[in-house]
């Protein structure tokens, strides 16, 4: 991770008012990555994004259809992918992410709590402690009783994505978070907006059938009765 952009978060955190310590490594992603810090002395974690250079943004396209940018000259420069498009497009994910996160969480959805929005660098709540962060879901194993409860949670988070004009895009197991015998769903920025794209009820229904085959493995899972929920 560039400790540039670390360093660069730390010192705008610090002339808001905040103090930010690293203090551990979460995990390291192709757009970003999610850290331990203290935030004002209290444990949280800080998803940091990586410069748009090194290339985790290449395959986004799919994903951006339907937003726009300020001007013409904005969509020229995203279209024409050179530097300055590049930071265009990480900072409308970056910001996109923490925004929808907060409308998600005051809905009622089971994600972690945003908190803070720096910078390239998305503050939350913290699913673990001084030891242990949580698990992916893909990485424990569910008791029968478990798997019916998590699956439950988990459409209703999406039937609530949904209701607010937004499909996750990209979920499964790998970003969904165990933690308090709770899953809790993650990594945002991909995510697409039901009004104008044009293939959001395709991708859902990806999402959904990739949800249907990990809990299947634990209880009968019925994808079609599922899919009718969302209207």
């Amino acid at each position: 991770m560039n400790s540039l952009a670390i360093q660069t978060v730390t010192e705008h955190a610090k002339r808001l008012g905040h103090t930010v310590e690293i203090v551990s490594s979460i995990k390291s992603g192709k757009e970003a990555s999610v850290f331990r810090a203290l935030l004002d002395g209290k444990l949280t974690a800080i998803k940091v994004y990586k410069d748009p250079s090194e290339g985790g943004f290449k395959n986004t396209d799919v994903y951006l259809d339907g937003k726009f940018y300020k001007n013409a000259s904005e969509e020229r420069a995203v279209a024409s992918k050179n530097k300055f498009g590049k930071k265009l497009k990480q900072e409308n994910w970056i910001k996109r992410e923490f925004y929808m996160l907060q409308r998600f969480y005051m809905a009622g959805a089971m994600i972690p709590k945003p908190l803070l929005l720096i910078d390239n660098a998305i503050f939350m709540e913290l699913l673990g402690s001084d030891e242990t962060v949580a698990s992916r879901l893909i990485d424990v194993k569910l008791t029968a009783t478990e798997a019916s409860s998590a699956l439950r949670s988990i459409i209703e988070s999406v039937r609530i994505f949904w209701n607010l004009g937004v499909v996750h895009a990209d979920l499964s197991a790998y970003n969904i978070l165990w933690w308090n015998q709770k899953p809790f769903i993650i990594d945002f920025p991909q995510s697409i907006d039901v009004r104008t794209h044009p293939d959001a009820r395709i991708i859902l229904e990806r999402d959904i059938n990739n949800i249907a085959k990990y809990f299947n493995k634990y209880i009968p899972v019925d994808t079609e009765e599922i899919k009718k929920k969302f209207n």
